[in-house]
This record gives C-alpha cells, sequence and structure tokens, in this order.
C-alpha cells in the first residue's frame, strides 16, 4: 500500500481540519442559534414597578433559546427625551427605546427602524387585534416605527357619593339617556360647589388646563382640532376650538366652578378630587390605578359633549410603546425583545400588575381587564372610546408647539387674553413653526 509522505499527510490534516471547521460553522449557522449571547439594551421611563413589571415579561416570555440579554436602563420621566435624544447624538442609544409624543420627530430624523416586516412575518402579533389607533400613532410616510405597550383615554371622574347627596344625575345616567353636554356639565357644577360663608368648601370641578395634548379632549368634544387636516397649518382660530377655551376658562373666571389658577390651582388650595373637595374632574384612564383607595364612592363617565351632534364617545387617546433605534447591530434580536412583549398574554400580565389598558381589544375582552377588582362599575366604556377616540396631531416640531400652547394656555386661564386673542396668537406662532418645516 501506498503510504503518503510526511509532508503530504500535513497538507492533507490541514485542509481536512479546514473543511471540517467549514461544516461544524455551517451547521451551527443553519441551526438558528448561537452561543454568543447578544446584548440588548433597552431605555424606559415608567415608577419603580412598571420597570420591575416590564423586566419580568421580558424574561418569561423572551425566547431564552435566542440567547439574549435585555439590559433595561430606566430614566425618569422628566429626563427621559434629553437624555435620550443627548444618546443619540453621542452614538450610544439603546437597541430598543420607549416611545411615545416625540415620535415623528425621532422618526423624521431617520433615527428608527421600520417594523413592518417584522410584523408581517410575525405569527403573534395580529394587527387587526389592536384598536386602529394604537397601530397609526407610530406610522410615519406609510412606516410602522413602534409599537404600543398600552392606552389611555380622557374620560371623566365624579364622586358618586356627592352626587346622591345632592340628589343630581350622575354623569354616567346623563350619558345613558343621551343628556350628557358641556351644559349639563355646568349645571352640575354649579350645583356641587358648596360655600360657608364666602368661602368656598367644595368645588364643583376641577380646572381643565389649556394647553397641547392632555387638553385636546376639550377640543375634541366641540368637533374642533389643533391643525388641519395635513398638519400643515393651524386651526386654532376656529370659532369651534375658541368655544372651547372660552368654555374651560369660565368655570373658574366666570362661574366660580373650580379652583383659579391665580389662586395657585387646586394642589396649593388643598382641594383635589382625590381629597374629596372636588365632585368631578377631567383625567385619564392611568389615573384609575391610583384612584381604587378613596375613601369614597367615584366612578367614570365618557367626557361631556358641547351639543348632540358630537358623538358620545368623542375622547383623546393617548399611546405609549417601543421603537427600534435604525442603527442597532442587532435589529432581529431587537425585534424578538418587542413581539415578546406583545403578545396576549404578556399584555395580559401588564395590565394585571399595572392597572394600564392594553392596546389589543382581544386582552382587554378576555382577560376581563375592565372588570378587574378596584375598576369603576362604568370601565366597561374604555374599550368604547378607545374605538372611536382621536389622536393628538403629533409633528416632527411638537416641542416647539407646546411651548406656544402652555404660554397663550397660562394667559387665557389667567385672564390676561381673552380666548379670541390667546387664539389668534397661538394659530400665528404654530404656523410660523409649521413653516419651517417646508
Amino acid at each position: 500500500m501506498k503510504t503518503l509522505s510526511i509532508g503530504k499527510w500535513s497538507r492533507f490534516m490541514f485542509v481536512f481540519a479546514a473543511v471540517s471547521s467549514l461544516v461544524f460553522a455551517a451547521a451551527c449557522s443553519n441551526s438558528g442559534k448561537s452561543d454568543d449571547k447578544v446584548t440588548i439594551t433597552m431605555t424606559y421611563t415608567g415608577d419603580e414597578n412598571a420597570t420591575k413589571v416590564l423586566k419580568a415579561r421580558i424574561d418569561k416570555y423572551l425566547d431564552k433559546s435566542l440567547n439574549i440579554e435585555v439590559q433595561v436602563t430606566p430614566i425618569p420621566g422628566g429626563e427621559y427625551w434629553d437624555k435620550v435624544t443627548t444618546m443619540f447624538a453621542g452614538g450610544t442609544q439603546p437597541d430598543v427605546l420607549f416611545m411615545s409624543e416625540p415620535l415623528k420627530k425621532f422618526a423624521s430624523q431617520g433615527k428608527l427602524l421600520d417594523m413592518n416586516s417584522y410584523i408581517e412575518a410575525s405569527s403573534t402579533f395580529n394587527k387587526d387585534d389592536f384598536y386602529p389607533a394604537s397601530l397609526e400613532f407610530y406610522q410615519y410616510d406609510g412606516k410602522q416605527y413602534g409599537i404600543p405597550q398600552d392606552l389611555n383615554t380622557a374620560l371623566f371622574f365624579y364622586n358618586e357619593d356627592m352626587f346622591k347627596a345632592a340628589g343630581l344625575k350622575t354623569p354616567w345616567e346623563l350619558y345613558e339617556a343621551g343628556n350628557w353636554t358641556w351644559d349639563a356639565y355646568l349645571d352640575a357644577a354649579k350645583k356641587l360647589t358648596l360655600k360657608d360663608g364666602d368661602r368656598i368648601t367644595q368645588f364643583g370641578t376641577s380646572y381643565p388646563g389649556i394647553g397641547p395634548w392632555w387638553y385636546s379632549a376639550w377640543v375634541f368634544t366641540n368637533g374642533g382640532n389643533y391643525l388641519n387636516d395635513d398638519s400643515s397649518k393651524s386651526a386654532f382660530n376656529d370659532p369651534k376650538v375658541i368655544a372651547s377655551l372660552a368654555f374651560t376658562s369660565e368655570l373658574s373666571n366666570k362661574y366660580g366652578v373650580a379652583p383659579s389658577p391665580a389662586s395657585g390651582g387646586q394642589d396649593v388650595t388643598g382641594m383635589s378630587f382625590a381629597t374629596g373637595k372636588i365632585a368631578m374632574e377631567a383625567n385619564f384612564s392611568w389615573a384609575i390605578g391610583g384612584y381604587k383607595t378613596l375613601p369614597f364612592k367615584w366612578n367614570v363617565a365618557p367626557m361631556p359633549v358641547a351639543s348632540g351632534d358630537i358623538d358620545p364617545l368623542t375622547t383623546y387617546i393617548h399611546n405609549s410603546g417601543f421603537s427600534i433605534s435604525k442603527d442597532t447591530k442587532h435589529p432581529d434580536e431587537a425585534w424578538a425583545v418587542i413581539e415578546a412583549l406583545s403578545t396576549p398574554d404578556s399584555y395580559a400580565d401588564d395590565a394585571a400588575s399595572r392597572g394600564i389598558i392594553p392596546p389589543r381589544p382581544s386582552v382587554v375582552d378576555k382577560k376581563e381587564i375592565l372588570n378587574a377588582e378596584g375598576m369603576p362599575s362604568n370601565a366597561k366604556i374604555i374599550s368604547q372610546m378607545l374605538e372611536k377616540g382621536k389622536l393628538y396631531q403629533f409633528t416632527e416640531t411638537t416641542a416647539e408647539e407646546d411651548q406656544v400652547y402652555i404660554t397663550y394656555g397660562d394667559q387665557i386661564l389667567s385672564k390676561k387674553v381673552t380666548p379670541e386673542e390667546g387664539a389668534k396668537k397661538i394659530a400665528e406662532e404654530i404656523d410660523a413653526i409649521l413653516s419651517k418645516k417646508k
């Protein structure tokens, strides 16, 4: 038998080892698994409990065979957007980031990843099982730059004990009768404002603060809008918007049924809905969790509408969720994290732990989220409001626009300018800001 020389044998073993290495590498690649752990960085804003719940959901629902480690960095709400903006500027942006109002700003700057291809390929992400506004909020130029985590609606809270003591129909009863209007609201606020001599001991309603998105439900419930249809010009000089400004500012300035901002507002006076000194307040569904232990009987109803021709379920819908940085080095793994957070069971765990409203109607219905212990008996209406509610028209320049609404909103509330004057100034300055985008 012919034998190999030492030189030929060495060359043979080298080739054999190289081929074996390639085969082994290919086998590992084809398996879809890797022994190398991938670290996904994530920023989040929320209290200690919310962060704890988020981490628990990731640990429970993220496929462990993917070998992904998620590092969550919590950032206080008041600091969040400034810090995330700085991270992007310095090239240290997270792979996954909490996203809300500034979505269009980040998307227009090319900082976010389009998730459409991932959503289409997902076996768990059913677009038909999301409230329409929850997905629409994260769309920009036909692309999906985020997915929702929870939704909130603007709605009305009222003290049932006070209404019963006064012998008045509650906002819910008025809503069911088709009579829950601004006039009915004002009438109830007058009757529920009590005095001891010249001193007010109980206000009928809290004071709606005029400003950007948090005030928008009042504009919507009179058929108004902040901007025109394509968000290119202000619509704040519309008579419908001016009527909203006038009505809400007059609650204190004219009728005296709400604490006056000139005296420091309800917190300084020690009067708030939670202290049982105010009969009604417009707030958001996220307040339900904190109100579950109040020592009096309370409930919720839709926002009052200006007139009978406005849909009685009109409201503002607020979104919060997650986006992926466009420049992430691990887009597949980043999507895996988001997909784990958006399954029905994951959403259900979040709702049960934090008392929030998940964006998938099937979860809201099947898990009886709105019938959970501690929820007000009328909370079932929230699901219908999520179907009918409107989104605020956030733009790429929302941060600049916010300052305009706040500045003149405060001046209207403090009677430094009339609603007509304030609306005119707002429209002029918003148009100037929007024109810079063209």
